[in-house]
């Protein structure tokens, strides 16, 4: 098993506010895509990181970690880290993030995630989306007002309907699979899905080595446009 990522600013903006997490020893990879002004996202998106990954860490290391009863607290933990953090600096209030969390477990990928960054499995034939986005489009899409085909030029595309950080209250999904079948997992944020297609992506994964996939995938989102921030983990199996 190995891992590659990376992370670039785009074409559009100044600073980047996606961070990224690879911890290869307990098996855990965290993506976020902050937002707010002043910098703020990139507070908010590592504060996030940060926090799940040290609470797993000290559950792995005592010896009784379970994700799936125990990720929705961990999750809750960072949301009110996020919301201490803005509400004693004024230039930091309101900030956010979306994050999307992989924690492998022996045979099992376990997955959560808030707002629209997205794991997809990556085998010979496709690239399958695991996690649900929390988004305007999603629920547009869910309950039959747009076509799969509006959904990807929808100009609202980029409004989220949960974020960490925000509210005291987010909705967040999780899921379990097992990844023995599959290639590669790949973990990436909006500014990666909102450039390039789906058939896009598994293309240029299935015609390049694994070290340099993420990169790839970067410079073809920036050859799009390169509208946001962009970050890519590819774990190969």
């Amino acid at each position: 098993m190995r891992t590659f990522s990376q992370t670039d600013v785009g074409r559009r903006r100044d600073n980047n506010e996606d961070y990224v997490l690879v911890n290869e020893t307990i098996k855990l990879y965290i993506v976020a895509d902050g937002m707010g002004g002043h910098n703020a996202g990139e507070v908010a998106s590592k504060i996030a990181c940060e926090s799940i990954k040290n609470a797993i860490q000290t559950k792995c290391h005592e010896g009784h970690f379970d994700f799936e009863k125990e990720i929705g607290a961990i999750l809750n933990e960072a949301n009110m880290a996020i919301k201490k953090y803005g509400d004693n600096r004024s230039e930091y209030s309101n900030m956010g993030t979306t994050v999307v969390v992989a924690y492998l477990d022996h045979e099992m990928l376990h997955v959560a995630n808030v707002g629209d960054s997205r794991l997809y499995m990556v085998n010979d034939e496709t690239l399958h989306q695991i996690t649900k986005d929390h988004s305007l489009v999603a629920e547009l899409l869910k309950i039959g007002s747009i076509s799969e085909v509006e959904a990807a030029n929808h100009p609202d595309k980029n409004i989220i309907t949960s974020a960490l950080g925000v509210d005291e209250k987010f909705d967040f999904y999780q899921t379990k699979i097992p990844y023995f079948e599959y290639k590669y997992i790949l973990l990436c944020t909006d500014g990666l899905t909102n450039m390039l297609s789906k058939e896009e992506i598994f293309e240029i994964i299935n015609n390049n080595e694994s070290d340099v996939i993420p990169n790839k995938l970067i410079e073809s989102a920036n050859e799009n446009g390169g509208l946001d921030n962009v970050t890519v983990v590819c774990i190969e199996l």
